[in-house]
């Protein structure tokens, strides 16, 4: 027989030490079970513990920026990206010559080369080393197919970074369209669904972790390089997969060329340590890069501006974008090249800019060093 409606309303607020345990089973209370003591000595702990803390520092500092200045630093991020796969694979270019080469504002390296022009089409990169030898020796016009490749890198990673309802992994032929986006063809969908299904049958660790490891075994997968940047893009998707309100994917390629360097020679445990010792010191740029952008923000605002000034918007377009030239500034205020040149003369005068190009027109302008 049920209880009638007063007596369970008196049992909802009878005391609990007063209500019979009928419920529990008989006899003794068995023990827990005790958790296992983690291992303090594992060679993974400490590199873990850096990447995670400057990766979260990275991440809490973007979430607190303005959203001018996260699209800035991820623009920028793209072709620091692009630029240290580029670096590993073929030869080191600045980042901001990359820039410039994707807005067109130069020529193809062949071209340059071949008229003794190189040096004007990467005006940064001769800035850094003084002279363009280790171009020459790569090969300019074998150059120019690297770079799209590197280019089509920091679209992608631009794009993992703005589209957080991408998902590239879903399933084979997602990975399909993700690796020919990247300049690559295509791979046997066999190969492409063992690895996935390596990738996610093995759920536990922490995601740093499961990335690394995802990017390693693409390397093993038949037909693949290691200095393709496919298998490193893939570990970062599987990241943002975890963490899709990261403002930031996972930085990588930006770290010093070093660190690279030493991620080829080793392999088990140290490589995964190694792995995540770039991370440390790519998320480190990252911070770096975030506050050249926020001390340009703030020496943007700290100048007087009329109520129908474009200044503030100039400088908005100059946060958000790498590069930027008189004719771009112009379409995107809607005022004349004449005007925009002016904008951006108060904002080089200002500390805010500096011509990247050294040339007398056609010039381009990015934020100060």
């Amino acid at each position: 027989m049920s209880d009638s409606p007063e007596d369970e309303e008196e049992n909802w607020f009878r005391p609990v030490w007063e209500t019979e345990d009928e419920l529990d089973p008989p006899g003794r209370p068995q023990p827990r079970k005790a958790l296992a003591e983690p291992d303090y000595g594992h060679p993974l702990l400490t590199p873990l513990a850096r990447a995670q803390d400057a990766v979260a520092r990275l991440e809490a500092k973007a979430e607190m920026a303005s959203p001018t200045v996260v699209e800035g630093l991820r623009a920028r991020l793209s072709y620091l990206e692009a630029a240290g796969w580029l670096s590993g694979a073929h030869t080191w270019i600045h980042p901001l010559d990359l820039a410039l080469r994707d807005y067109k504002a130069v020529a193809s390296y062949g071209a340059a080369a071949r008229g003794d022009r190189l040096a004007t089409v990467l005006p940064e990169t001769v800035a850094q080393h003084a002279d363009l030898d280790h171009v020459v020796e790569t090969g300019a016009i074998g150059l120019d197919t690297a770079t799209d490749r590197a280019l089509n890198l920091a679209r992608m990673w631009r794009r993992l970074s703005e589209l957080h309802t991408w998902q590239p992994l879903t399933d084979a032929e997602a990975v399909q369209k993700t690796l020919q986006s990247l300049g690559f063809g295509r791979v046997e969908h066999g190969v492409i669904e063992d690895w996935l299904v390596g990738v996610y049958g093995r759920e536990k660790g922490p995601d740093l972790i499961r990335a690394g490891r995802a990017a390693r075994n693409w390397t093993c997968q038949p037909g693949v390089r290691d200095k393709d940047p496919d298998g490193m893009f893939l570990g970062v998707c599987l990241w943002c997969d975890k963490n899709r309100k990261a403002p930031i994917p996972v930085p990588f390629w930006c770290a010093p060329e070093q660190y690279h360097l030493r991620l080829g020679l080793k392999i088990g445990l140290d490589w995964m340590a190694q792995f995540l010792e770039c991370v440390t010191a790519a998320a480190q740029i990252g911070l770096c890069e975030l506050a050249r952008l926020l001390e340009a923000e703030k020496k943007g605002a700290d100048l007087g501006a009329t109520a129908r000034s474009y200044l503030p918007a100039a400088l908005d377009v100059v946060l958000r974008t790498p590069v930027v030239t008189a004719d771009s500034l112009a379409k995107a205020l809607q005022v004349t090249p004449r005007a925009a040149l002016g904008l951006l003369q108060q904002l080089m005068a200002a500390g805010v800019v500096r011509e990247a190009t050294g040339r007398a027109s056609w010039r381009a302008f990015v934020l100060e060093r």
